[in-house]
């Protein structure tokens, strides 16, 4: 995972604990539909949004994981996810990502994972950057291109 959130553009990194009012498995799932949902809702209104990205994982407590902010601030975060939990950000260094993302998968217990298929999967929520394409346009410079033939 630190491998995957190293390969974005990083530029405005923060280590998240947002404190969620989920118990259970079932209601995580719920809510983490919901902060899906904030995430998009606020890309489709703004494009700085785009560039945000949020990797974390789930204990019965709270969701504790890495925050690209991109270009937005952290009281803009803070306030569009407010109606989610407590949200607090603490700015992180590129060099300790590894070991912030080590300590927020490790703040899961095994009882929450129990046997349940793909590990962390169930517990984790993985919001990415948007990418968005971009053609590019061959510059022709000041050659003239010839009109194409005619066949009569």
């Amino acid at each position: 995972m630190a491998r995957r959130i190293l390969a974005w553009e990083l530029r405005n990194l923060h280590a998240a604990t947002i404190m969620c009012a989920a118990s259970s498995p079932a209601e995580f799932r719920t809510w983490r539909k919901a902060v899906h949902n904030v995430v998009a809702y606020q890309r489709r209104r703004s494009r700085w949004w785009r560039s945000v990205g949020l990797w974390a994982w789930w204990t019965s407590i709270g969701l504790y994981g890495i925050v690209e902010l991109g270009s937005i601030t952290a009281t803009e975060f803070v306030s569009a996810l407010r109606h989610r939990g407590d949200v607090r950000l603490r700015p992180i260094a590129i060099e300790t990502v590894r070991t912030e993302v080590y300590r927020a998968a490790q703040s899961v217990s095994l009882s929450q994972r129990g046997d349940a298929a793909g590990r962390y999967q169930p517990v984790k929520i993985a919001i990415e950057p948007v990418i968005v394409a971009v053609s590019a346009v061959p510059i022709v410079g000041s050659r003239m291109i010839p009109p194409m033939p005619m066949i009569v």
